[in-house]
């Protein structure tokens, strides 16, 4: 089966969720997929479940969007 792009985000010292599931999920996706389009893992260190500061959580927010926008064919108009 062809997945679209996906991006998968994790916080290494989460103590809710472990980073491991994410990890799993990811490989498991990255092995079962035909397609061509990425499938990647964004894993934040030093970072848990809530304690995020503001720049960290714009950088989150950034790297999610501009992602979202290259793979949805979003231009930029100049």
């Amino acid at each position: 089966m062809a997945y679209p792009a996906v991006l998968f985000t994790v916080s290494a010292d989460d103590a809710r969720v472990d980073p491991l599931h994410a990890r799993k999920m990811c490989a498991a996706l990255q092995h079962s997929t035909s397609a061509t389009a990425p499938v990647v893992l964004r894993c934040e260190s030093g970072v848990g479940h809530k304690s995020r500061s503001v720049s960290r959580a714009a950088s989150l927010a950034a790297d999610t969007l501009a992602f979202l926008a290259h793979h949805t064919g979003l231009e930029i108009p100049e």
